[in-house]
């Protein structure tokens, strides 16, 4: 049972959380502080170079180079489990192939080419998002078809040419699945490590201006970890112990968190001490071999000692299955596929989700580069689509802004580091080894500014330019490189702002009503002692549509310049709707035995009602008294605050 606060809600309004920040122009040459990549440095430079040195020693360079298109399936490898890598690398590799194959065939036709180029786009955009696949996107489905439609035409030497890019995918398979045989289980780990991590972010973050999005992350990692671990060996290794012990340690974390968002309730401040001994879990999963003692205190107080206890009790729990104690065996959740399938179209189909129109923008735009291209005979004309392809991947204004600014310098002074390289005149195997450092390079440091990558981009693609047509003179490609990426950046640039321009932001009220809604709904089951009359939601429904509001705010935010102060407005009704949903689920998973009236409960689906209403509308809902709540004052407390942040003014609509 929760806690109940005593105090009063006056006195523990909580403090103003911190919005995220809104990106600018500038950021574009920042470097960001993030790890280097270092196994997909190496990864990508094997992939990618070995089939082009392996071409280069049998006296067929072409070959090589089409294997190596198909080496690129490694860069779709991200933090999954082996057994989901195994799937998705396999499935990357057959739509390069795919898409090689008909660039090969429509080489010719340059009405079917530009058709093809939008199809390919819009499809593999709308796949990604659909199955939630991490990585580059449409962006090396869109370039294996432009090689494939830069070479001669020859009906003949297409199944060759496509065979060679299907076994260059399957040598990327092997290389990224070769972690596997040495270290099985670290994608779990790490999601599970991760979560404790976030854990102590988020205790140590109670009272202050970063709760909020503390909460956010954490909610955000658990949910990763669950996927994570429940997407592994697990499935057909149920009794192996270390699979075991991350799954129950991943359960704990659950436990946690519920325990946290009582305290998130009751407003208490930061618990330092005992976020230093879940940072202390996080770094014994990372290596169990170096686990250190765990020392938890529970402060004892007229309001807080019975959940400091609890939460002492559950980081000493964790420890104690951290050090392998017994435990029985317990099972991943069982999903059958049929109903994850229909739940993610679901998804991607809902009113409020903007992976249709960014799909189709996506499309639309490089058909229309491709049109342009091929329309007023640029030479070589796939680099304009391949640009505005790679321009794109920012999706929001201020996100296409930075790639084009990126992709422009970069390309400048890449051609002058491409100039030098192709100076020496590199032949043969000096070409593979070239290609692998450059990829290496590319790879380590892309994360940390997309720039200084495409520094080291332009002369591979040279690289590759100069080893399948060495009839064409260098300087040539050189210049026209530049004219075709900045044509490229501007067709993207204006595709991004003039084509469904306001997606994010006009979705933005209606799916805070509708979460506003649905935390009525299940707040009436918690209320109803789990036996509600009427609509139901599970609390793993309530946490999407959490995040998917998160995240349509974070897309409104980078709309627009202009606009950025007006969406702004919105911030604090994001801030408290996240933090009474995260509260709710918690509440809602460990169960409870409350029970209120009849009366109660019909007063606060009307509660819940107006306020969506209004909300839909983009207006401040009425200020109307919020009903009690005999058996839980700290939710009628929690309510009273959703309520503030709503009134965004005396009928200010922030949107209209």
């Amino acid at each position: 049972m929760i806690i109940e606060p005593h105090q009063p809600a006056s006195i523990r309004r909580k403090i103003a959380q911190k919005a995220p920040a809104a990106g600018k122009v500038s950021d574009a040459f920042r470097i960001k502080p993030l790890p280097l990549q270092w196994f997909r440095a190496f990864g990508s430079a094997i992939s990618a170079a070995l089939p082009v040195g392996i071409g280069a020693l049998a006296g067929h360079m072409d070959y090589g180079l089409c294997a190596s298109i198909g080496g690129f399936a490694f860069l779709y490898v991200s933090n999954e489990t082996y057994r989901q890598r195994a799937i998705k690398l396999l499935f990357v590799a057959l739509g390069l192939a795919a898409s090689f194959g008909l660039g090969t065939l429509t080489g010719n036709l340059p009405w079917l080419m530009v058709l093809l180029f939008g199809l390919i786009g819009a499809a593999a955009v709308f796949c990604f998002g659909v199955f939630q696949v991490a990585g580059p996107s449409a962006m090396f489905f869109i370039l294996t078809f432009s090689v494939g439609t830069s070479l001669p035409h020859d009906l003949a030497a297409v199944p060759l040419r496509t065979g060679f890019v299907l076994a260059g995918g399957a040598w990327a398979w092997v290389v990224g699945m070769a972690g596997w045989l040495y270290r099985p289980h670290h994608p779990e780990t790490k999601a599970v490590a991760g979560v404790y991590a976030s854990l102590a972010r988020l205790l140590e973050s109670l009272g202050t201006e970063h709760q909020n999005d503390a909460q956010h992350q954490a909610a955000v990692a658990l949910q990763n970890a669950a996927k994570t671990v429940s997407g592994g060996e697990l499935r057909w290794r149920r009794a192996y112990e270390p699979g075991q012990r991350l799954l129950r340690l991943s359960q704990k974390a659950n436990e946690i968190y519920s325990t946290i968002s009582e305290m998130l309730l009751q407003h208490q401040g930061a618990k330092t001490d005992m976020a230093e001994a879940i940072r202390l879990i996080a770094a014994g999963i990372r290596n169990p071999g170096q686990i250190r003692p765990i020392r938890t205190a529970a402060t004892s107080g007229p309001l807080e000692g019975d959940v400091n206890a609890r939460l002492a009790a559950q980081i000493e729990e964790a420890e104690f299955l951290l050090r392998g104690s017994a435990a029985a065996t317990v099972h991943p959740s069982k999903d059958e596929p049929g109903n994850r399938l229909r739940l993610m179209f679901a998804g991607a189909f809902n009113r409020h989700s903007t992976l249709l129109s960014t799909a189709c923008r996506y499309g639309l735009t490089i058909a229309i580069a491709a049109a342009v291209a091929y329309g007023f005979g640029f030479h070589r004309s796939y680099w304009v689509p391949l640009s505005c392809a790679a321009v794109m991947l920012g999706t929001t204004a201020i996100g296409t802004v930075h790639r084009a600014l990126q992709r422009t310098a970069g390309t400048i002074i890449g051609l002058f580091v491409g100039g030098t390289l192709l100076s020496l005149k590199p032949e043969g195997v000096y070409v593979a080894l070239a290609m692998a450092v450059l990829q290496f390079i590319v790879e380590l440091i892309y994360l940390r500014n997309y720039a200084l990558a495409v520094i080291f981009i332009t002369p591979s693609a040279l690289l590759i330019a100069e080893s399948s047509h060495p009839d064409i003179a260098m300087g040539y490609f050189m210049s026209a490189r530049i004219v075709d990426i900045m044509v490229g950046s501007a067709i993207g640039l204006a595709g991004v702002l003039l084509l469904w321009r306001r997606a994010s932001s006009s979705r933005l009220p209606g799916a805070i009503a509708d979460v506003i809604r649905k935390e009525g709904v299940l707040l009436g089951q918690i209320l109803s002692g789990g036996r509600p009359e009427g609509e139901r939601i599970s609390p793993a429904e309530l946490e999407t549509l959490l995040l998917r509001v998160r995240m349509l705010y974070n897309a409104a935010l980078a709309e627009s310049m202009r606009k950025r102060e007006r969406i702004g407005l919105w911030w604090p009704a994001v801030a408290e709707i996240q933090h009474f949903g995260y509260v709710l689920i918690a509440a809602s998973e460990k169960g409870s035995e409350r029970k209120e009236s009849p009366e109660t409960l019909q007063s606060l689906r009307q509660f819940f009602d107006e306020m969506s209403l209004a909300v839909a509308r983009s207006e401040s809902p009425a200020r109307v008294r919020v009903p009690e709540i005999p058996s839980s004052p700290s939710f009628r407390d929690a309510l009273m605050e959703l309520q503030h942040a709503l009134q965004v003014g005396e009928g200010t609509a922030p949107l209209k």
